[in-house]
C-alpha cells in the first residue's frame, strides 16, 4: 500500500472511530509502522483533517471535516438525485430506506428515511460498517472493479488471518453481481434482512440503495423488497446519468 492510501487509511480510521485513538491503536489496527504512523498524522494535522485530542496522546477528526458535511449534502450528484426516490421508496415498502456509499475499509450510510412502523431497524447516517458484510456492503464491493477489490481483501486479510473467508467472500460478490442485487440475513445485526442494489454513474458503482427491514416481517415478501429496491436504484441511475 503506498503512501497516499496509508494516508487517507488513517484518515478514514480516525473518522469512523467513536473516541480519540493513538499512534499506537492506529498502527495495530491498519498494520502500519509506528513511524509511518506518526510522519503521516503530521501532514493530516498540518492541514487539520486530524487534530490532536484533550485526551494526551490522541488524536480525533479536525476542523475540515465541519467544511466538508455541509456541501456534500447540498452539492453531491448522489444527494441531489436520490431523496426523492429514496422517500417513495420507503413509504412504498414502509420500511427503512437508505443511500450507502463506501471506501476502501468501511461503507458510509449518507441518507436514511426511517421506517414510521413501531419496530424498525435504523441506519445511522455517517456511521461507518465493516466492507464485508451485509448487503450493503457487499453489493458496493460487489461491482467494484477488480484492482479495487484487491486492495479490500488485502486490508481484510490481514485484519483476519483467515484467507477462507476470502475465498468464499469471492464467490458470494460473483452472485451479487450475477444477479444485480444483494441480500442478507442477521449478517450484522441478529434477525435483519437488508437488501441492496447498485447506483451507478457511468460503469462505475456510485453507491447502493438499500432496504432494512426486520427478519419476521420481510420473509413474505422478498420478492417485493428486492424488486422495489432494484427499481430505485435504478432511477436513481437514470437521473445521474441523464437518461
Amino acid at each position: 500500500m503506498n503512501s497516499i492510501n496509508r494516508t487517507l487509511d488513517i484518515l478514514s480510521y480516525v473518522t469512523s472511530c467513536t473516541s480519540p485513538v493513538t499512534p499506537q491503536v492506529i498502527s495495530t489496527a491498519l498494520d502500519i509502522p509506528l513511524s509511518t504512523v506518526y510522519r503521516l498524522l503530521t501532514i493530516l494535522i498540518n492541514w487539520e483533517f486530524i487534530t490532536y485530542a484533550k485526551q494526551y496522546g490522541t488524536y480525533t477528526i479536525g476542523a475540515q471535516s465541519i467544511k466538508t458535511q455541509e456541501k456534500y449534502y447540498h452539492h453531491s450528484l448522489l444527494m441531489n438525485a436520490s431523496r426523492s426516490s429514496l422517500q417513495s421508496l420507503a413509504k412504498k415498502t414502509q420500511e427503512t430506506a437508505a443511500i450507502i456509499t463506501s471506501n476502501l475499509s468501511e461503507t458510509i450510510c449518507v441518507d436514511m428515511i426511517e421506517s414510521e412502523q413501531a419496530l424498525r431497524c435504523s441506519f445511522i447516517i455517517g456511521r461507518g460498517n465493516t466492507l464485508i458484510k451485509g448487503a450493503s456492503a457487499k453489493t458496493l464491493l460487489a461491482f467494484r472493479d477488480e484492482q479495487y477489490q484487491e486492495l479490500v481483501f488485502e486490508i481484510y486479510t490481514k485484519q483476519l488471518q483467515q484467507p477462507k473467508n476470502i475465498q468464499q467472500l469471492k464467490q458470494n460478490l460473483m452472485q451479487i453481481r450475477q444477479q444485480g442485487f444483494g441480500t442478507s440475513i442477521s449478517e450484522i445485526d441478529e434477525g435483519v434482512f437488508g437488501v441492496a442494489a447498485p447506483i451507478f454513474k457511468g460503469q462505475g458503482v456510485l453507491a447502493v440503495v438499500s432496504v432494512m427491514a426486520p427478519e419476521f416481517r420481510a420473509t413474505h415478501r422478498l420478492n417485493e423488497l428486492i424488486s422495489d429496491t432494484c427499481q430505485t436504484a435504478h432511477d436513481i441511475t437514470k437521473l445521474i446519468n441523464l437518461e
